[in-house]
């Protein structure tokens, strides 16, 4: 399941990680970097990333030019 590290202070959404592991350390590399250590004022977390619509309709995309060209 694709996890995100996001800090509702500065608004700045983290990379999509395969495991929760990987977000937990984007936390901490934000929390040291821009907060001190400390956890933000607004908050912040590590969420769920439901999957982008994208990739499914890109592949669809490929596979119907894919038959157009063979024909």
């Amino acid at each position: 399941m694709p996890y995100r590290y996001t800090c509702r202070t500065c608004g700045l959404p983290g990379a999509v990680h395969p495991t929760r592991w990987g977000a937990r350390r984007d936390e901490a590399g934000h929390r040291r970097a821009a907060h001190g250590g400390m956890s933000p004022p607004g908050g912040d977390g590590v969420h769920y990333a439901p999957p982008s619509a994208k990739g499914p309709l890109i592949t669809v995309g490929v596979l119907l030019l894919l038959v157009v060209i063979k024909e």
